[in-house]
């Protein structure tokens, strides 16, 4: 009977190819933990970016973020950490296109079923890109630091509470509070409902 030698899959759990990567800065493992998500990461980037190309250069470019940012941020749950940072990348690529930018959170990531005060809607051929960047400096140092964890890193209300030392209440509000400033700053019908 013939044998086909093939290659084992690595058993190790996320976490432990993570911590495997983080000890030794080889990239063999840290390559292996994204090959099992590759396929979802690829989906993900060719539903925003709408390019078979753009999303294949994305899951490159991912990668690269992957090799420098496992190493800064405390990841407990790689897929869903992956996800976050994955849309994130694609989102910024689409705002360097200057296309229209939509930042949305799934509702499983988020603290309130009420995705109203989650959604941004930017058209940057009128300037809004850099109206909300004005905006956000204005915002109290607390709301500012929230709604950019919140918005920008993919953080939920309860990573945010942990990072800042706050109470989940307070996150929420700060967060609420600093988005009905922005819309407030930007004119009111520019961030959506």
């Amino acid at each position: 009977m013939l044998r086909i030698l093939r290659k084992r899959p690595d058993e190790r759990s996320d976490a432990d190819l993570l911590a495997a990567y983080r000890q030794s800065g080889d990239t063999k493992s840290l390559g292996k933990l994204y090959a099992r998500y590759m396929e979802l990461v690829y989906g993900l980037c060719l539903k925003y970016l709408q390019d078979q190309g753009k999303a294949e250069d994305a899951v490159m470019g991912i990668f690269e973020e992957l090799v420098r940012k496992t190493k800064e941020h405390k990841v407990e749950n790689f897929k869903s950490w992956l996800y976050v940072l994955s849309k994130n990348y694609c989102l910024m690529q689409l705002r360097k296109a200057k296309k229209n930018l939509t930042v949305y959170y799934e509702p499983e990531f988020m603290q309130s079923v009420d995705q109203r005060h989650h959604t941004i809607e930017l058209d940057d051929e009128n300037g809004q890109l850099q109206l909300l960047e004005d905006c956000i400096e204005k915002l109290s140092t607390q709301q500012k630091q929230c709604v950019q964890l919140f918005y920008l890193e993919g953080k939920s209300y309860k990573e945010i509470a942990e990072s800042e030392a706050l109470q989940l209440g307070r996150v929420r509000s700060f967060i609420q509070n600093g988005r009905r400033n922005l819309k407030n700053c930007m004119g009111g019908s520019s961030l959506g409902t």
